[in-house]
């Protein structure tokens, strides 16, 4: 167990997703996946597509899981800062809602001239949702 508990926010356009003491964090870095533990080196890096694990403060229960999509990490040693672009914690997924967000966006691409520039963000908006479909998939298998 850590010494202290450091501070974990996870931070999207839309506000704060969670803010707590954890007693680690592990977060899917472009170098990889790692993880922090209190009094750690200082680290910086980008994220990449994948789920952030936060192990909070005498919690019975296992880590916390967010879904993120690309974003920041700045760790201190004491904090734990996550900025990421898109984030949700995993409990909030609706695989039913995630296919028909899939479908409505193929729709809406399959609608557009092939240099719509709208075209990279509607795809991004898939691969997102075909994520989070996959994540929940594989955590029931």
């Amino acid at each position: 167990m850590a010494e202290q508990p450091m501070v974990c926010d996870i931070v999207t356009p839309s506000g704060m997703l969670f803010s707590g003491e954890a007693e680690y964090v592990a977060v899917p870095a472009a170098e990889g996946e790692i993880g922090f533990l209190y009094k750690c080196a200082p680290f910086m890096s980008t994220l990449k597509r994948g789920t952030v694990r936060i192990k909070e403060v005498m919690a019975a229960e296992a880590a916390q899981v967010f879904a993120v999509d690309g974003g920041y990490v700045e760790v201190d040693g004491y904090k734990v800062v996550v900025l990421a672009s898109h984030a949700l914690d995993v409990k909030d997924v609706d695989v039913a809602v995630a296919q028909e967000r899939i479908a409505t966006n193929e729709k809406r691409l399959a609608e557009l001239d092939a240099d719509d520039s709208r075209a990279v963000f509607i795809r991004q908006e898939i691969e997102w949702q075909q994520f989070l479909v996959t994540l929940i998939e594989n955590k029931s298998a």
